[in-house]
């Protein structure tokens, strides 16, 4: 799979707000990787449009970034 640009728009509160959405990059097994506030990586909820992503935080604010894995975004980037 290529990595796909994707429109990142989380819900906090039951709120969403347009200027919180970022750009991300959609990982295998609807996942996204963001980077506005520091690496995170998100479950993600497909919208109707395939360049939009919605991230429920309320629901999941789990980030599965691996803060141990020094290799994993080099990894990342050459697969």
């Amino acid at each position: 799979m290529k990595n796909q640009l994707v429109t990142v728009k989380y819900i906090f509160e039951g709120k969403q707000f347009d200027h919180e959405n970022e750009q991300g990059v959609l990982l295998p097994n609807n996942r996204v990787l963001v980077t506005k506030d520091s690496f995170g990586i998100y479950e993600a909820i497909a919208t109707s449009d395939p360049n939009i992503y919605i991230v429920d935080l309320d629901n999941n604010s789990t980030d599965y970034f691996p803060q141990d894995d020094e290799n994993f975004l080099i990894n990342l980037i050459a697969n």
